[in-house]
């Protein structure tokens, strides 16, 4: 599959949107990593929109581009660090007290949970789903 397919805007909104969907589901249903590793991808997936909607641009490629140009560096658009996406945005030094906590919690996501046997906790779930959910309202209102 083509890395281009879905690397555009509105791909990505959808997609983000579609996973957090999915994540819930999952979490009604106690799959609680599945739940956890698919939320994550909503948080990955609004910040590049986010991102591109701040450069106005339409791709992955052009944000790519982009933050390589503004950074003076090479810098991966197609990057699944929700760390080095957020340091992007400008928006760090913006956040208060609960939103750091999501933030932090959120960086704690990782592609590879798609390959863990545990099911991790309700708890954990939780959480992270919370934390997902206060960290996207954040990129919202704050980009």
């Amino acid at each position: 599959m083509s890395r281009k397919k879905f690397s555009g805007r509105t791909s990505l909104t959808k997609a983000g949107l579609r996973r957090l969907k999915d994540a819930k589901k999952l979490r009604d249903h106690a799959a609680w990593r599945g739940s956890m590793y698919l939320a994550g991808y909503y948080v990955e997936c609004r910040l590049k929109t986010r991102l591109m909607e701040m450069y106005n641009i339409w791709t992955l490629e052009e944000l790519e581009t982009r933050l390589s140009q503004t950074a003076g560096k090479s810098v991966r658009a197609f990057t699944h660090s929700i760390e080095v996406l957020m340091t992007h945005t400008g928006t760090l030094n913006r956040m208060d007290k609960n939103v750091r906590r999501s933030f932090v919690k959120c960086n704690q996501w990782k592609t590879d949970w798609r390959y863990d046997p545990d099911n991790g906790t309700e708890e954990e779930c939780e959480a992270f789903v919370r934390a997902v959910e206060t960290l996207g309202r954040f990129i919202d209102r704050n980009m």
